[in-house]
């Protein structure tokens, strides 16, 4: 699955220019560390210009303020002259009309106001405008000069000189200085209207440039961060791809990348996997194949010798009986008395042909078992019965190797129960008699008790014991311990598998608990009602 296909857009830019910028940043020959380090540089200066040419925008504002407060301050001291010079004329008349000397002091005192304004103004301002100051700066000296020769005629009382001197010298002195001023006014005040809209368009201005230089910037960044992510996730798609048909068993695919990096050697290790799987795959079919028929030709030949030993082994069952047959014959006495050196070596044979009779119908079980030809006899059957008919069975022997042989049955044993009373009397048989067999001192002792919709068989001793790494296999057909224990003790070692069969088609299970050297406890449940197939 390739990842563009659930972006449209994503798949829309990987088929402009831009996919091409990712084709060539992919082709760079250098680790995805330093690509992705240069990446991050590149975003990094964008925002980093971004946030100088704020910077700038600010101070350039900052500017403008600053010539916005000068300008306003500038209108101020020319407004302050402005003022008070109209309050030297009106103290002028006003000392005319009072005809009080007093007056004069009042238009000194303004006269020093507006030196203090006129000369800071004249520090603020250009040259051009020094030039209009220095004429008001001359007629105000010049007003001074009327307003003493007032002063020193009102102080002779000659009002009328006085006020001849006011209307003909002082009046349109005083009104070309306030033409000055109010011209100085005029220029001051359009100065600041024209910074004030200079401010504003500017501020205007510098929002549209920073906005656009930000936009610029963020799609910069935006198209730096696809190009960078996509050179990665484009071969990440395309590894996923291939490790799904992996995962699918789908081998022998490939995986082609510009990416010179990585990423790359990554495919190129993955391409040579896939093929690698793909070989493996072939080779691991066709021994598949070769196994499947060798499997094939093992079972037939395995049922062919579980067929062969069935019938073998019934066929020597035959002439075994009859051998048993005549022995038991001979030492009875039917064809006459029996010497005495005669009955030890009948014994043995009787003895041992018995044995050789349990091994040849072990075979045959198991053989039935293999070949699927063996079937339960399901019937009504007490377990009581079971276990007094194996301890009648093995007493003799318990009591020729001195052993205590016990029964323990639980008074809450149903008295009848479903199931094949023969072979799970052979199953208790098998278990007992290789308890006796395995016990030299002590007791083996048999248990029945009910648990739930089980009964619960167990045959304890306190013979040899079982090493713990081969309780496991101790239900393997023809395994014993050792040689040691076979040379000793004897057997084939198939009374535990066929024992553990016929427990497990009655629906069972068996299981066994040992110390080595302490005893063994053999445990196997049957249902109450079997309900199994009858057959293995």
């Amino acid at each position: 699955m390739r990842l563009d296909r659930t972006d449209p857009l994503a798949a829309l830019l990987l088929r402009s220019p831009i996919g091409a910028l990712v084709d060539w940043a992919a082709r760079v020959r250098a680790s995805v560390q330093r690509k992705l380090l240069v990446a991050f540089l590149l975003i990094t200066l964008l925002f980093i210009g971004m946030a100088a040419f704020s910077l700038l925008t600010m101070r350039g504002m900052t500017r403008q303020s600053e010539l916005l407060d000068r300008a306003h301050q500038r209108l101020e001291w020319s407004q302050q002259i402005h003022h008070s010079l109209a309050m030297q004329m009106h103290l002028t008349a006003m000392a005319l009309l009072v005809r009080d000397e007093a007056a004069i002091g009042s238009i000194l005192r303004e006269n020093n106001r507006f030196n203090e304004a006129l000369a800071r103004l004249e520090e603020a301002v250009e040259q051009p405008e020094r030039a209009v100051i220095q004429k008001v700066r001359a007629g105000q000296e010049e007003a001074m000069a009327v307003v003493a020769d007032i002063a020193n005629l009102v102080r002779d009382s000659k009002i009328e000189a006085a006020t001849r001197v006011h209307s003909t010298r002082e009046d349109p002195l005083y009104r070309s200085i306030d033409a000055l001023v109010s011209q100085m006014v005029q220029q001051e005040d359009a100065r600041m209207v024209r910074l004030r809209d200079g401010m504003r368009a500017a501020r205007e201005r510098s929002l549209v440039v920073l906005g656009g230089f930000a936009a610029i910037a963020v799609l910069l960044a935006l198209a730096a961060g696809f190009v960078i992510s996509w050179m990665l996730i484009r071969p990440l798609s395309a590894a996923h791809g291939l490790l799904n048909e992996l995962s699918s068993g789908r081998f022998g695919g490939s995986v082609k990348v510009p990416n010179n990096d990585e990423l790359g050697e990554l495919a190129v290790q993955l391409s040579a996997t896939s093929r690698e799987l793909a070989r493996l795959d072939a080779e691991q079919r066709r021994a598949a194949q070769e196994l499947a028929a060798l499997n094939a030709k093992l079972q037939q030949t395995s049922v062919a010798k579980s067929e062969f030993l069935a019938n073998m082994s019934h066929e020597l069952r035959t002439p075994l009986n009859a051998i048993l047959g005549f022995t038991e014959m001979l030492t009875d006495g039917l064809y006459g008395a029996v010497p005495g050196d005669f009955r030890e070596p009948l014994a043995d044979i009787q003895t041992n042909g018995r044995h050789l009779l349990r091994l040849i119908n072990d075979v045959l079980d198991l053989s039935k078992i293999e070949a699927g030809r063996m079937e339960l006899s399901l019937g009504e059957y007490s377990a009581e019965e079971v276990v007094n008919t194996v301890r009648a069975s093995l007493r003799s022997l318990a009591e020729e190797k001195a052993l205590e042989f016990r029964v323990e049955l639980d008074a809450g044993l149903p008295e009848i129960m479903l199931g094949d009373a023969k072979r799970i009397t052979q199953c208790l048989l098998n278990l007992a008699g290789n308890a006796l067999k395995f016990t030299k001192r002590g007791r083996v002792t048999i248990r029945a008790e009910r648990q739930g919709d089980f009964v619960h068989y167990s045959v304890a001793d306190t013979g040899i014991g079982i090493p713990p790494e081969q309780l496991e296999a101790v239900f393997t057909e023809f395994r014993q311990l050792d040689a040691t224990i076979t040379r000793e003790f004897g057997g084939t070692g198939l009374g535990l598998s066929i024992t553990k069969k016929f427990v497990e088609m009655h629906g069972g299970r068996i299981w066994v608990e040992s110390r080595l050297s302490e005893g063994s406890t053999f445990h196997f449940t049957i249902p109450l009602k079997s309900e199994m197939a009858s057959t293995v």
